[in-house]
Protein backbone atom coordinates (compact mmCIF):
# COMPACT_ATOMS: atom_id res chain seq x y z
CA UNK A 1 0.00 0.00 0.00
CA UNK A 2 1.62 3.25 -0.61
CA UNK A 3 1.02 5.44 2.04
CA UNK A 4 2.18 9.65 2.18
CA UNK A 5 1.95 11.04 5.78
CA UNK A 6 1.86 15.20 5.39
CA UNK A 7 2.61 16.71 8.44
CA UNK A 8 5.41 15.37 11.01
CA UNK A 9 4.16 16.65 14.29
CA UNK A 10 3.22 14.44 17.09
CA UNK A 11 0.72 12.90 15.35
CA UNK A 12 1.89 12.33 12.02
CA UNK A 13 5.80 11.29 12.75
CA UNK A 14 4.67 8.70 15.66
CA UNK A 15 2.11 6.99 12.79
CA UNK A 16 5.26 7.19 10.58
CA UNK A 17 7.59 5.34 13.06
CA UNK A 18 4.70 3.18 14.04
CA UNK A 19 4.03 2.32 10.22
CA UNK A 20 8.05 2.02 9.64
CA UNK A 21 8.06 -0.76 12.52
CA UNK A 22 5.52 -2.45 10.65
CA UNK A 23 6.97 -3.17 7.81
CA UNK A 24 5.29 0.15 5.74
CA UNK A 25 7.26 2.45 3.95
CA UNK A 26 5.27 5.81 4.13
CA UNK A 27 6.87 8.93 1.67
CA UNK A 28 6.82 11.81 4.40
CA UNK A 29 5.98 15.55 4.25
CA UNK A 30 6.88 17.88 5.96
CA UNK A 31 8.02 22.48 5.41
CA UNK A 32 9.72 22.18 8.51
CA UNK A 33 13.51 21.15 8.27
CA UNK A 34 14.17 19.69 11.65
CA UNK A 35 10.84 17.84 11.71
CA UNK A 36 11.81 15.99 7.91
CA UNK A 37 16.07 15.91 8.95
CA UNK A 38 14.80 14.03 11.82
CA UNK A 39 12.31 11.26 10.41
CA UNK A 40 13.90 11.23 6.52
CA UNK A 41 10.83 13.10 5.24
CA UNK A 42 10.57 15.52 2.13
CA UNK A 43 10.89 19.11 2.89
CA UNK A 44 8.21 20.06 0.71
CA UNK A 45 4.60 20.83 -0.06
CA UNK A 46 2.65 18.00 -0.58
CA UNK A 47 1.43 17.76 -4.15
CA UNK A 48 1.48 14.04 -5.03
CA UNK A 49 -0.19 11.74 -6.66
CA UNK A 50 -1.49 7.98 -7.16
CA UNK A 51 -1.44 7.42 -3.58
CA UNK A 52 -3.90 5.03 -1.86
CA UNK A 53 -3.83 6.82 1.45
CA UNK A 54 -2.73 10.32 2.30
CA UNK A 55 -2.15 11.01 6.33
CA UNK A 56 -2.81 14.60 6.62
CA UNK A 57 -1.71 15.09 10.38
CA UNK A 58 -2.11 18.65 10.23
CA UNK A 59 -4.14 21.39 12.47
CA UNK A 60 -7.44 22.01 11.15
CA UNK A 61 -6.45 25.58 10.11
CA UNK A 62 -3.84 24.36 7.36
CA UNK A 63 -6.01 21.86 6.17
CA UNK A 64 -8.34 24.00 5.33
CA UNK A 65 -5.95 26.46 3.62
CA UNK A 66 -4.19 23.62 1.18
CA UNK A 67 -7.15 21.46 0.91
CA UNK A 68 -8.30 23.37 -2.49
CA UNK A 69 -5.31 22.16 -3.89
CA UNK A 70 -4.77 18.96 -3.27
CA UNK A 71 -5.19 16.23 -5.88
CA UNK A 72 -8.33 15.17 -6.64
CA UNK A 73 -7.02 11.00 -7.33
CA UNK A 74 -5.98 10.18 -3.96
CA UNK A 75 -7.82 9.01 -0.96
CA UNK A 76 -7.50 11.40 2.02
CA UNK A 77 -7.30 10.74 6.07
CA UNK A 78 -7.27 13.40 7.97
CA UNK A 79 -6.20 14.02 12.29
CA UNK A 80 -7.58 17.05 13.14
CA UNK A 81 -9.13 17.78 16.73
CA UNK A 82 -11.55 18.90 15.09
CA UNK A 83 -14.21 17.76 12.06
CA UNK A 84 -17.05 19.80 11.02
CA UNK A 85 -15.81 22.60 9.60
CA UNK A 86 -13.20 19.98 7.77
CA UNK A 87 -15.52 17.73 6.42
CA UNK A 88 -17.70 20.16 5.17
CA UNK A 89 -15.08 21.81 3.10
CA UNK A 90 -14.12 18.34 1.26
CA UNK A 91 -17.33 17.47 0.79
CA UNK A 92 -17.62 21.16 -0.82
CA UNK A 93 -14.78 20.23 -2.90
CA UNK A 94 -15.39 16.25 -3.69
CA UNK A 95 -12.66 15.25 -2.46
CA UNK A 96 -12.40 11.56 -1.16
CA UNK A 97 -12.28 12.11 2.11
CA UNK A 98 -12.30 10.27 5.66
CA UNK A 99 -12.54 12.90 8.89
CA UNK A 100 -10.47 10.96 11.58
CA UNK A 101 -9.13 12.14 15.05
CA UNK A 102 -6.74 9.41 16.84
CA UNK A 103 -7.75 10.09 20.79
CA UNK A 104 -4.26 9.89 22.00
CA UNK A 105 -1.37 12.60 22.47
CA UNK A 106 1.13 14.00 25.31
CA UNK A 107 2.16 17.35 25.96
CA UNK A 108 5.21 17.39 24.18
CA UNK A 109 5.95 19.08 20.84
CA UNK A 110 8.19 18.58 17.63
CA UNK A 111 10.59 15.72 17.86
CA UNK A 112 10.36 14.93 21.20
CA UNK A 113 6.56 13.97 21.19
CA UNK A 114 7.01 11.17 18.46
CA UNK A 115 6.13 8.09 20.03
CA UNK A 116 5.14 4.99 17.69
CA UNK A 117 3.69 3.19 20.69
CA UNK A 118 1.23 6.10 21.61
CA UNK A 119 -1.69 4.79 19.61
CA UNK A 120 -2.09 1.54 21.74
CA UNK A 121 -4.98 0.67 22.72
CA UNK A 122 -6.69 4.33 21.81
CA UNK A 123 -9.82 4.64 19.87
CA UNK A 124 -9.87 6.20 16.51
CA UNK A 125 -12.78 8.61 15.79
CA UNK A 126 -13.86 7.70 11.99
CA UNK A 127 -16.59 10.75 10.83
CA UNK A 128 -19.27 8.71 8.97
CA UNK A 129 -18.83 8.66 4.93
CA UNK A 130 -20.23 7.52 1.94
CA UNK A 131 -17.14 6.26 0.43
CA UNK A 132 -16.94 2.96 -1.17
CA UNK A 133 -16.07 -0.15 1.25
CA UNK A 134 -12.57 -0.66 -0.62
CA UNK A 135 -11.57 2.82 0.19
CA UNK A 136 -12.92 2.55 4.28
CA UNK A 137 -10.87 -1.25 4.09
CA UNK A 138 -7.92 1.08 4.00
CA UNK A 139 -8.26 3.03 6.49
CA UNK A 140 -8.94 0.77 8.83
CA UNK A 141 -5.94 -1.39 7.63
CA UNK A 142 -3.89 2.08 9.09
CA UNK A 143 -5.64 2.38 12.26
CA UNK A 144 -4.96 -1.80 12.91
CA UNK A 145 -1.69 -1.44 12.41
CA UNK A 146 -1.17 1.59 14.39
CA UNK A 147 -2.72 -0.61 17.31
CA UNK A 148 -5.97 1.77 17.42
CA UNK A 149 -9.79 0.71 17.17
CA UNK A 150 -12.39 2.68 15.14
CA UNK A 151 -15.52 4.62 16.99
CA UNK A 152 -17.44 5.72 14.17
CA UNK A 153 -19.21 8.80 14.72
CA UNK A 154 -20.64 12.21 12.84
CA UNK A 155 -18.78 15.11 12.65
CA UNK A 156 -21.17 17.33 15.30
CA UNK A 157 -21.35 14.42 17.66
CA UNK A 158 -17.37 14.20 17.47
CA UNK A 159 -16.96 18.07 18.30
CA UNK A 160 -19.22 18.21 20.98
CA UNK A 161 -17.95 15.00 22.92
CA UNK A 162 -14.49 16.46 22.25
CA UNK A 163 -15.43 19.75 23.88
CA UNK A 164 -16.72 17.51 27.13
CA UNK A 165 -13.65 15.28 27.53
CA UNK A 166 -10.74 17.00 26.55
CA UNK A 167 -10.48 20.98 24.72
CA UNK A 168 -12.90 22.17 27.23
CA UNK A 169 -10.27 20.61 30.20
CA UNK A 170 -7.48 22.04 28.48
CA UNK A 171 -9.02 25.34 29.60
CA UNK A 172 -9.76 23.81 33.41
CA UNK A 173 -6.43 22.78 33.15
CA UNK A 174 -4.88 26.27 32.75
CA UNK A 175 -6.79 28.04 35.31
CA UNK A 176 -5.87 25.37 38.06
CA UNK A 177 -2.06 25.94 37.03
CA UNK A 178 -2.49 29.68 37.73
CA UNK A 179 -4.40 28.96 40.63
CA UNK A 180 -2.15 26.72 41.97
CA UNK A 181 1.20 28.12 40.67
CA UNK A 182 2.12 30.32 44.09
CA UNK A 183 1.68 26.57 45.76
CA UNK A 184 3.64 23.94 43.88
CA UNK A 185 6.16 23.31 46.28
CA UNK A 186 3.32 21.33 48.02
CA UNK A 187 2.18 19.82 44.84
CA UNK A 188 0.99 16.22 44.41
CA UNK A 189 0.58 13.92 41.46
CA UNK A 190 -3.01 15.02 41.56
CA UNK A 191 -1.88 18.10 40.71
CA UNK A 192 0.44 17.27 38.09
CA UNK A 193 -2.03 15.02 36.29
CA UNK A 194 -4.70 18.03 36.49
CA UNK A 195 -2.60 20.53 35.13
CA UNK A 196 -0.59 18.42 32.06
CA UNK A 197 -2.95 19.54 29.57
CA UNK A 198 -2.53 23.18 30.58
CA UNK A 199 0.79 22.19 28.50
CA UNK A 200 -0.29 21.11 25.42
CA UNK A 201 0.72 23.67 22.03
CA UNK A 202 -0.75 27.04 22.39
CA UNK A 203 -1.79 26.69 18.69
CA UNK A 204 -4.28 24.16 19.84
CA UNK A 205 -5.76 26.66 21.77
CA UNK A 206 -6.30 28.81 18.74
CA UNK A 207 -7.90 25.69 16.79
CA UNK A 208 -10.23 25.25 19.61
CA UNK A 209 -11.35 28.47 19.97
CA UNK A 210 -11.76 28.99 15.99
CA UNK A 211 -14.07 25.49 15.33
CA UNK A 212 -15.24 24.56 18.46
CA UNK A 213 -15.95 27.66 20.63
CA UNK A 214 -19.81 26.70 20.92
CA UNK A 215 -19.33 23.40 22.20
CA UNK A 216 -16.47 24.45 24.64
CA UNK A 217 -18.20 27.53 25.98
CA UNK A 218 -21.81 25.54 26.78
CA UNK A 219 -19.18 22.76 28.56
CA UNK A 220 -17.57 25.81 30.67
CA UNK A 221 -21.18 26.82 31.87
CA UNK A 222 -22.14 23.60 32.47
CA UNK A 223 -19.09 22.85 35.03
CA UNK A 224 -19.27 26.98 36.36
CA UNK A 225 -23.07 25.58 37.11
CA UNK A 226 -21.83 22.24 38.98
CA UNK A 227 -18.72 23.98 40.84
CA UNK A 228 -21.09 26.48 41.78
CA UNK A 229 -23.37 24.15 43.51
CA UNK A 230 -20.81 22.52 45.40
CA UNK A 231 -19.05 25.74 46.32
CA UNK A 232 -22.88 26.48 48.08
CA UNK A 233 -22.83 23.25 49.87
CA UNK A 234 -19.59 23.12 51.17
CA UNK A 235 -20.73 26.91 52.51
CA UNK A 236 -23.57 25.28 54.26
Amino acid sequence: MRIAIVGLGQIGGSIALKLRSSGYTPDLFDVDPQLCEGIGGKCEQFKGQGYDLVVLALYADVILKIIEDLPKDNLYLDTASVKVPVMKKAKEIGLKFVGGHPIAGNERTGKDSWDPEMFEGRPFAIVKTNLDDASMRIVMELISTIGSHPVTVDAEFHDKALAHTSQGLYFISKIIKTLGLPYESLAGPGYSSMTRLSKQNPLLEETFKRYNSKNISEFLDETIKALENISKDLKK
